[in-house]
């Protein structure tokens, strides 16, 4: 005597199966979108600022909602703080945005004299120097030869301040002062184009210095031009 032999209906299987795929489908679709518009926003470099580091036409990802800031994390900045300030969700699009490099933190004072920046803080109440290896030769050497000099200035609570790495072709708080924490639109987490130069950010490990001789001498120069 035989026994019965049942199968599952393939077709039954398979509509399931494209059932189930169209939910995550769509689950994956509407996520993406969230993460798209509330965490995560595209941004194109554009103009020199940040060169040897960024170009234009590069493609960044910025997360807009981690607010970990910084030194030397590179970040989207709104340009007019006022338009910062009153930004919303259908608003700030539409805004200038700067990219630049967190350099001075809330509660330092930051001075500068040719290629070396000078921050002043509670670990360092007599000020070290901060080394940047990231800085093009050609800018550094551009930086000591014009014999630049940014006067000893506080960092305001609530501010940071920013610079591009290409420091002789860039707008930044040097000339417009700290930016505010509200007016940073979101900090860099990956490079992905192109393709063949993606990576995810690494914020720098930065180290301090003694301040040198031959700058002592130059700031002693400045004489009475210093806090």
């Amino acid at each position: 005597m035989s026994l019965p032999i049942t199968t599952a209906k393939p077709k039954s299987i398979t509509k399931a199966f494209f059932a189930n795929f169209l939910k995550f489908l769509w689950v994956f679709l509407f996520v993406s979108i969230l993460l798209k518009l509330f965490v995560f926003q595209q941004v194109t470099v554009v103009g020199p600022s940040m060169e040897p580091n960024y170009f234009t036409g590069q493609g960044l990802i910025v997360n807009q909602i981690d607010k970990d800031f910084g030194r030397g994390q590179v970040v989207a900045v709104f340009k007019d703080r006022e338009v910062a300030r009153s930004a919303n969700f259908f608003t700030k699009f539409q805004a200038t945005i700067y990219l630049k490099r967190i350099i001075g933190l809330p509660g330092e004072s930051i001075e500068m004299i040719g290629d070396k920046v000078i921050i002043y803080n509670s670990e360092h109440p007599e000020g070290k120097i901060l080394s940047e290896t990231y800085l093009g030769a050609s800018i550094v050497a551009r930086l000591k030869s014009d014999r630049f000099y940014y006067p000893k200035t506080a960092i305001a609570a609530g501010t940071f301040f920013l610079m591009g790495d290409n420091r002789i072709n860039s707008q930044d708080s040097r000339n417009l002062g700290a930016f505010p924490a509200y007016s940073l639109f979101g900090q860099e987490v990956l490079r992905f184009w192109p393709w063949p130069t993606s990576e995810i950010f690494q914020r720098p490990i930065y180290s301090f210095a003694d301040i040198d001789i031959d700058t002592k001498k130059a700031l002693s120069l400045i004489g009475s031009g210093r806090e």
